[in-house]
């Protein structure tokens, strides 16, 4: 008997300030688009995706249940309740507004107190835009200090959206056969 379900499912939240882009990445790795006209989150979003993805050498089919979490202020308690349980975050920032970057400090504190073994990311983006003002440096400066992934995307062009949520998994999949096999 073949069961042709996920070997894992996996929870990634979104996190960043309103409109640095956590849907438009969602979206164009979800569904290969991209939405013109700003919508705001309201509370939050839900999107599924499976993917097949090797980890040493092995292809697992894996879900990944991607929520949308609001990044306005007055969701922080319901943000806070949604990250429970999550194997994965990643983090935006909007490279042409330096103040969403420096609040990127606080989206991880509050996910990391909430799901310390979690892998996260951090995305650097709109890239693709001529008005850049937060230099690659600073996310490379702020990768060390998190000890976390980094990447610089557009979800405009598509640029590393796949690589971000395919590097995530296979680092939360390798973190949970680790974790298995310490339990053996």
């Amino acid at each position: 008997m073949v069961d042709d379900g996920p070997e894992y499912v996996l929870k990634m939240v979104a996190l960043g300030d309103g409109a640095v882009g956590k849907t438009s990445c969602i979206m164009r790795y979800t569904e290969n688009r991209f939405g013109e006209q700003y919508k705001a989150t309201i509370g939050t979003s839900i999107a599924v995706k499976n993917v097949t993805i090797k980890v040493n050498g092995i292809p697992s089919i894996v879900q990944i249940v991607l929520w949308d979490l609001a990044g306005q202020p007055t969701y922080k308690d319901l943000r806070q309740r949604y990250m429970v349980g999550s194997s994965m975050a990643f983090l935006v920032y909007d490279v042409t507004r330096p103040t969403t970057f420096l609040n990127i400090n606080e989206w991880y504190s509050n996910f990391h107190r909430v799901c310390p073994d979690a892998i996260v990311a951090l995305v650097a983006n709109k890239v693709d835009r001529s008005d850049r003002l937060v230099p690659p440096e600073a996310g490379e400066m702020l990768q060390r200090w998190l000890n976390v992934l980094y990447l610089e995307t557009s979800a405009l062009t598509g640029m590393n959206i796949n690589a971000l949520f395919e590097k995530c998994t296979e680092m939360a999949i390798k973190q949970e056969l680790a974790r298995e096999k310490k339990r053996s």
